[in-house]
């Protein structure tokens, strides 16, 4: 189980006072604008930073920016893998893990998310043409093959930085309990591609949902899990958003 620095009490006027940047449930712009099988490595360098105070991590096929707040208990990552060959974007990913999201009323909106984890990664042509018994293994075999992925561009760059290392673990403890539940019922997984997606108990931060879809041979993750919210935001209201 993993625990970031920095857990307290806030004070009253935070729930009060919008959040300012990273929101957790925002996705990034430049997240938005990475292109699986176009974007180039020179345009992620130019553009995947999300403000002038994040710090980059580079290797031979991964970028990566990142960051922290309120003295730690807040991160957040975006990071990028590319083919090793022609350099283009092959997989993208971005995180942000707040410990005490800040309750934010505007016209009726309150926000609490404590986790959030979006990404497209390419699948390989020998994970997809396997053949799996039922469909619902395939949406296994393909989770447990992006987790895969993950590690490794991860393992390249997560060195760099206590927050990188922190994300790495978070996200694959997090992909870790949902295969666990999967292994278990198997025909969970067709909760997946659903449009509420499939409800897991994270170990250290409450209730989280995942959606996985597959998209010809790109698969697209979103992960959100939040242990508190206000009255007048639902989770499910938090994860129709984008």
């Amino acid at each position: 189980m993993v625990f970031l620095a920095g857990c307290g009490i806030e004070e009253p006027a935070e729930r009060l006072t919008p959040e300012p940047w990273p929101l957790t449930w925002k996705m990034p712009e430049a997240y938005r604008d990475i292109e699986v099988g176009k974007s180039t490595s020179v345009e992620i360098l130019d553009g995947i930073k999300r403000h002038k105070k994040e710090m980059i991590s580079e290797s031979e096929s991964v970028i990566a920016s990142w960051g922290e707040k309120k003295k730690g208990s807040q991160l957040w990552m975006t990071m990028v893998g590319f083919d090793e060959e022609e350099f283009t974007v092959t997989r993208k990913y971005f995180l942000t893990v707040d410990e005490k999201p800040w309750y934010v009323n505007l016209n009726i909106k309150t926000y609490g998310q404590q986790m959030r984890f979006d990404a497209e990664i390419t699948v390989d042509e020998e994970t997809l043409s396997e053949p799996y018994t039922s469909q619902n293994q395939k949406r296994i075999a393909i989770m447990r093959k992006s987790l895969e992925d993950f590690r490794d561009d991860a393992m390249q760059v997560r060195q760099d930085s206590k927050v990188l290392d922190v994300g790495a673990m978070m996200t694959n403890q997090t992909f870790e309990t949902i295969l666990v539940k999967l292994d278990q019922s198997p025909a969970l997984a067709a909760k997946l591609s659903e449009k509420n997606g499939l409800d897991f108990d994270h170990p250290s931060l409450g209730d989280g949902r995942v959606q996985m879809i597959l998209n010809d041979n790109i698969v697209t993750f979103k992960i959100r899990v939040a242990m508190e919210f206000a009255p007048l935001k639902p989770m499910w209201m938090i994860w129709k958003g984008k």
